[in-house]
């Protein structure tokens, strides 16, 4: 009959999506921990990315006033000096990092004089500052999240107290020469102490420590690229001259 044909039909597609759906759901099942092992691993937050530092700062103006020209030069070159720090930090968009002045000086590795005035009690003049990057990110770590602190260099220090001293003048051409002067100076095994006892803008009167006789303390330094030489004519208990090897 035509009424049972179409009963019985209805009963075979609704018996069909029933297999249909029972058949899918069992698919879902089995592909589960399938699935699951290829879900990628969740992503590790990122890190912030580091302040990029400009360790070169010029044109920073250095101005000071003193009793002399002398005191005048040294005020400005500090105050320069802390000028360059301020624009470092904020070059960067880090938040104020103060420090000393002698916290400042040990970063900076060396001062070029770009233009001075000198008069008999103030100094003017525009300078570059060059700090030293690994001294710089030390003084950092601490202080700005995320920095990390670099690697400990191993130093070689000098030992041993002097066994002679001499008087000597060093001359130079500019700050920056007299900069990496007292530098290779410092680690200078021979060397044993440097005691400045007068400067100017072109040379600076020292009293030197020494750990060997100066004409063998000469030979080591030159290796160095110091230059350290008895005055002509000098007798003893004169001065010697001192200055980077040319």
């Amino acid at each position: 009959m035509p009424g049972s044909r179409t009963a019985s039909g209805r009963a075979a597609t609704h018996h069909a999506r029933i297999l249909s759906a029972t058949a899918l759901l069992a698919l879902a099942l089995a592909a589960g921990p399938a699935a699951a092992q290829v879900l990628p691993p969740p992503m590790a937050p990122m890190a912030a990315p580091l302040p990029e530092l400009n360790f070169t700062q010029s044109g920073v103006p250095a101005e000071a006033t003193a009793p002399d020209g002398v005191q005048a030069r040294t005020r400005a070159l500090a105050s320069g000096r802390r000028i360059a720090w301020q624009r470092l930090i904020e070059e960067a968009g880090l938040p104020a990092v103060p420090l000393g002045d002698a916290q400042i000086e040990e970063l900076v590795s060396s001062i070029i004089i770009e233009q001075e005035r000198i008069a008999p009690t103030r100094y003017s003049g525009r300078i570059t500052v060059n700090f030293d990057p690994s001294r710089v990110r030390a003084a950092l770590a601490g202080r700005v999240p995320g920095m990390p602190a670099p690697s400990p260099e191993p130093v070689a220090r000098p030992t041993g107290p002097a066994s002679t001293w001499l008087d000597a003048v060093a001359t130079y051409r500019s700050m920056g020469e007299w900069l990496e002067l007292r530098r290779r100076l410092g680690a200078a095994p021979p060397v044993a102490s440097v005691t400045i006892q007068g400067i100017a803008t072109d040379q600076a009167r020292l009293r030197l420590g020494l750990r060997a006789p100066p004409p063998v303390a000469a030979e080591e330094l030159a290796a160095l690229g110091l230059a350290l030489a008895p005055a002509a004519g000098m007798g003893p208990g004169e001065t010697w001259l001192l200055g980077l090897a040319r």
